[in-house]
């Protein structure tokens, strides 16, 4: 089901910048060779996740490219249900129990890991909950002053919220690793920036901010292979 793109036109928000299939494919081929790359990298299976994390960011930017051309033309409405539905997916479902989770198993702290894994709870939680809502709603999209409305409620910063930014953004602070804490301040940034000038468009301006601060996984993976297994060993062994 489509929304009528000019009722939505006229939705409140603040545009700072404009959106378009051309930068979420720009987006997406970036951070699919990084993602490519850090796989590559990894120095134990329990990098995996988050080595993939760039890559998943990807596929969720090229969904939200292909839903930009059937919504820039006379798109199927079918088409823009489905796409809508995936993009939806990532951003409901996926992040909030796969960010604590990628994060726990890079962690060698036993104290941040109790919290990791209570995050990962939740994060469950809420993807679960989140996923049976959009199997009962329809999926809704359509173009609102240069970036894509899902009619997601609540659009802006409230309590609703907190419980899935604490398993978002929350989980990458609490990693002892200084880049993947850099990682969740980039995506903290682009939250505050998303709610405050893309009201209406939030869901879709924040996944955008976060594909992007993605990139910054592949200087983490930079790092000597020998240096990053060392940790594991020593997890292992506890």
């Amino acid at each position: 089901m489509q929304m009528d793109a000019k009722q939505r036109a006229a939705a409140p928000g603040r545009t700072i910048m404009c959106f378009s299939a051309t930068a979420s494919f720009s987006v997406a081929a970036v951070t699919a060779v990084i993602g490519i790359v850090a796989a590559r990298q990894a120095a134990h299976p329990r990098e995996i996740l988050i080595a993939l994390t760039p890559f998943l960011f990807a596929l969720q930017q090229t969904i939200e490219g292909l839903l930009w051309l059937e919504l820039s033309g006379e798109g199927n409405a079918g088409h823009i249900a489905t796409l809508s539905f995936a993009f939806q997916v990532f951003a409901k479902v996926i992040w909030p129990a796969y960010t604590p989770i990628a994060v726990f198993l890079i962690e060698t702290s036993e104290v941040r890991r109790r919290f990791l894994i209570a995050f990962a709870a939740i994060g469950l939680f809420i993807s679960v909950n989140l996923f049976i809502g959009l199997l009962n709603e329809p999926s809704l999209a359509a173009i609102n002053n240069h970036s894509i409305d899902y009619a997601v409620e609540p659009t802006r910063l409230s309590w609703q919220m907190f419980p899935y930014f604490l398993c978002t953004c929350g989980a990458l602070f609490l990693s002892s690793r200084p880049l993947i804490g850099a990682f969740g301040g980039v995506i903290l940034v682009g939250f505050a920036i998303s709610a405050y000038a893309y009201v209406a468009t939030f869901i879709s301006v924040w996944c955008f901010f976060a594909a992007a601060a993605s990139s910054l996984l592949y200087f983490y993976f930079r790092a000597a292979p020998e240096n990053r297994s060392e940790f594991y060993q020593r997890a292992v062994r506890r």
